[in-house]
């Protein structure tokens, strides 16, 4: 009489229901059953039964997930210690981004610290990094007194509210009304900048892109009127802040800063010309041209705008 042959098998049940331990604990991520399976040889009503058998026995730190990925049936264990570690670690990005918080009012970053606090106490012990980043500023705005207006535009922005700003340029006797489609908050140079899209009276239609500096506008106004365009040109990377309307110049940088000019983006259009004396003439787009004429002073001597193929002096008065 003819025999069936055995089974085929790999291994003890114990050291199977060990195998599947060890990949849903050291292997993260989603273990779909149609996988497991094959891996450890047995049928997928086997290892759904070993899965359960798993689960009873987990601590309570750990957390067995299942769930379905469109057919496929998955398992994934959360335990506290991953949990931890991977906050832990958001934690110390969250910390450094507080050090680099030099514009905040006073007030802002206390209210950071306070969350870094709390956070902290949530967690495993955390060494201190608090204080790893510095800045050595001559002169800063006290942006306290604006707390108010900060909150005002970033309701505006995401609902695309038109505002009234009332803006008292620098230079000017007396504040000025704009009807305007706030689109971001822009930090630069150590100053917080408002940029978005002048309205016409009574138009919802965008008529000019308008940079106000945010300490000096004094007050805000919702009109009650939405926009639906997209106020931020993200397709614009121009030199410098939208001042005025985009303009192509050229400036002739010495060899001494050939190197630090060629290794960096100054404007998405930009185009670099050796010269053979070792010498560079770097061609931007700008919309601030005051930006621009300033950051050639800062480098002396070593750069100079070109006007008719020449190299110009720019006197301070200019600015």
């Amino acid at each position: 009489m003819a025999t069936m042959p055995k089974k085929r098998d790999d291994g003890l049940p114990g050291e199977k229901l060990l195998l599947l331990y060890q990949l849903l604990t050291q292997e993260k991520g989603r273990h779909y059953l149609s996988e497991l399976a094959p891996r450890l040889g047995r049928s997928v009503q086997t290892v759904s039964r070993m899965i359960d058998l798993v689960e009873i026995h987990l601590g309570k730190d750990a957390l067995l997930e299942r769930g379905m990925d469109g057919r496929r049936r998955y398992f994934q264990l959360h335990t506290a210690h991953q949990d931890s570690a991977e906050q832990a670690e958001a934690l110390r990005f969250l910390s450094l981004c507080r050090d680099l918080t030099c514009m905040l009012p006073e007030a802002l970053a206390l209210l950071l610290d306070q969350a870094l606090a709390t956070l902290t106490q949530q967690l495993p012990a955390i060494p201190a990094t608090s204080g790893t980043v510095g800045f050595n500023s001559k002169g800063f705005i006290d942006y306290t007194p604006h707390l108010g207006t900060i909150a005002q535009l970033r309701e505006a922005i995401s609902k695309r509210q038109v505002c009234q700003i009332n803006y008292h340029a620098a230079g000017r006797p007396a504040p000025t009304i704009y009807r305007h489609a706030p689109g971001r908050l822009l930090a630069m140079n150590g100053t917080l900048y408002l940029q978005g899209y002048r309205l016409a009276e009574g138009s919802l239609l965008k008529e000019r892109p308008t940079t106000f500096s945010l300490h000096r506008i004094k007050r805000i106004t919702p009109t009650g009127e939405f926009f639906r365009f997209n106020p931020v040109d993200a397709d614009s990377q121009h030199f410098g802040l939208d001042w005025h309307a985009p303009k192509r110049m050229r400036v002739h940088i010495a060899t001494s800063a050939a190197d630090y000019v060629r290794d960096r983006v100054w404007s998405e259009d930009q185009t670099i010309e050796n010269q053979p004396d070792g010498t560079i003439i770097l061609t931007v787009t700008t919309t601030s041209e005051k930006e621009l004429m300033a950051w050639v002073l800062g480098f002396g001597t070593q750069a100079r705008l070109v006007t008719d193929d020449m190299p110009t002096e720019i006197q301070g008065n200019e600015l």
